[in-house]
C-alpha cells in the first residue's frame, strides 16, 4: 500500500468525491495514471482529544485498508480516510465492510461530461 504524505496530495483528494460512513469519510480523487492506489489517513483533535485515541483510529483504518484495498481499490486513485469517533467502537468486520462498500461505490473515472447551464424544459 502506497501512502499519501504531502499536504497538497491530501488537499487534492479533498476536492474529489466523498463517501460518508459511520467510522470514516472517504475522499477520493482520480490521478489519471495506472499507478496503484494511494491512501492517506487523518484524524483531527476535534474527533478525539487524546493522541492515544487518534492513533488507535488511524491504526484500525490502516489495517482495514491493508485487508480490503487489494480486492476493492481501483488503480489511479488517491484516497484519504478521515477518521470519525465511530471507528473506536464499531466492530472490525463492520469497519472493513463499510470500507469495501465505499471503495466499490466510487464510480469509475472517465471523461467528465460538462453540464449545460440552460433552463430546464418543463
Amino acid at each position: 500500500m502506497q501512502r499519501l504524505k504531502k499536504r497538497r496530495e491530501f488537499l487534492a483528494a479533498a476536492k474529489g468525491r466523498k463517501a460518508s460512513r459511520r467510522a470514516f469519510v472517504l475522499e477520493s480523487r482520480f490521478r489519471d495514471d495506472d499507478q496503484p492506489p494511494r491512501f492517506g489517513f487523518t484524524v483531527t483533535k476535534r474527533t478525539a482529544k487524546k493522541a492515544v485515541e487518534r492513533n488507535r483510529i488511524r491504526r484500525r483504518l490502516r489495517e482495514a485498508v491493508r485487508l480490503v484495498a487489494p480486492a476493492c481499490a481501483r488503480e489511479g486513485y488517491d484516497h484519504v480516510l478521515v477518521g470519525r469517533r465511530g471507528a473506536l467502537t464499531l466492530g472490525f468486520a463492520d469497519l472493513t465492510a463499510d470500507l469495501a462498500g465505499a471503495l466499490t461505490a466510487m464510480p469509475p473515472a472517465g471523461p467528465r461530461i460538462a453540464r449545460t447551464g440552460g433552463d430546464p424544459t418543463p
